[in-house]
């Protein structure tokens, strides 16, 4: 590759990266915030779904490093709770809207014998996952569970007990989604196909 094509390359990906970040939506950022607050004071009332909405048209991260969810699994498996709460609560204070986050969290206080702490975040978890299905069953395209990152696909259908034997993608009607074929694992492993609406991620 000569020297102009690879400094147009670069050019590209810098333009690239700028407008990623100039995507972030003044309003969105502003309801995720109040939101935010209204949660760590407590109130479990909020609308988890708008938190996650907001929280992906945001400035804001909405998904934890697959590392550090590594390196806190295995502080939790080594038994090492107050580490890995110190660690989790920190990542919390940037990325508040991934379940797998709360779920250490819940784990590390439970060990610890925090019960209260635990119960908040096993709450959060619950409304992050229900405000997922939100009254969808995702059975089909129209009846798809809508999501904000494709982590957001695979922490819910661990809670679920589902393991993923198949990925595809589909076009329809101008949305995108992502087909899981998986095993049931309460069900002796029934094959079940659950579909994922994931214009937001393809399109961020």
């Amino acid at each position: 590759m000569n020297t102009r094509g690879l400094l147009w390359k670069i050019a590209i990906v810098l333009l690239s990266t700028i407008l990623a970040h100039g995507k972030a939506n003044p309003a969105a950022t502003a309801n995720y915030e109040k939101a935010l607050q209204q949660l760590k004071s407590g109130d479990l009332k909020i609308d988890f779904k708008a938190l996650r909405l907001n929280c992906a048209a945001s400035k804001y991260e909405c998904q934890a490093d697959p590392d550090d969810i590594k390196l806190l699994f295995s502080l939790i498996n080594d038994k090492k709770f107050d580490q890995a709460l110190k660690k989790v609560n920190q990542i919390l204070e940037k990325v508040s809207v991934d379940a797998e986050l709360h779920y250490i969290a819940f784990a590390a206080n439970s060990e610890s014998g925090n019960k209260e702490q635990a119960e908040f975040h096993k709450a959060v978890i619950r409304g992050l996952l229900d405000s997922i299905q939100d009254s969808k069953h995702g059975h089909s395209e129209e009846d798809a569970f809508v999501v904000i990152n494709v982590h957001e696909e695979y922490t819910f259908l661990r809670f679920s007990n589902m393991q993923v034997t198949k990925q595809s993608l589909s076009q329809k009607d101008g949305h995108t989604y992502d087909i899981m074929v998986c095993k049931d694992m309460s069900d002796k492993g029934r094959e079940v196909t659950a579909y994922f609406n994931v214009d937001i991620p393809t399109q961020s």
